[in-house]
């Protein structure tokens, strides 16, 4: 080997260019699960995974979460035990999810807000940040929804 094998300009960017793929797979598989979850059809929700959605645990105990409440909505993942009761106790922070409403503005924030709460939980579990942007840029939705319900 010789010292021009190590130039800089070609390391440096090649190393960029490693991690920008790995994070674009990534982004692929969120922009998967996110579109899975959103296209759901009211049959598909029968159809249980054979792991856990948020932490991708296999051979434990499976349930199904409905994202936002099954008063407001059909879409729901496959989720573990302890996932589960992580993610319904996000959801009895607001009492009003456990009514029946008929404000599609706050049946859409309820979706909205078990999908930030999903992702929360995702990037807590899978100790990757990416998740947790994608969470964020929902919040304004959120709030612009629930702000629309009570007008």
């Amino acid at each position: 080997m010789m010292i021009s094998d190590y130039d800089p300009l070609i390391i440096v960017n090649e190393k960029i260019r490693m991690i920008s793929d790995s994070y674009q797979l990534l982004i692929n598989q969120v922009n998967i699960l996110l579109n899975h979850i959103i296209n759901q059809t009211q049959n598909e929700p029968e159809t249980r995974k054979d792991y856990c959605e948020i932490c991708d645990i296999k051979n434990v105990r499976l349930q199904e979460h409905h994202l936002p409440a099954r008063y407001h909505d059909f879409r729901q993942i496959t989720v573990c035990t302890e996932c589960h009761n992580i993610l319904t106790s996000r959801q009895k922070l607001d009492a009003r999810i456990w009514a029946g409403t008929n404000s599609e503005f706050l049946k859409t924030a309820f979706f909205y807000k078990g999908l930030n709460d999903v992702l929360i939980l995702m990037s807590e579990k899978r100790q990757n940040s990416l998740y947790d942007r994608i969470a964020d840029s929902l919040v304004n939705t959120i709030f612009s929804l629930q702000k629309s319900a009570q007008n």
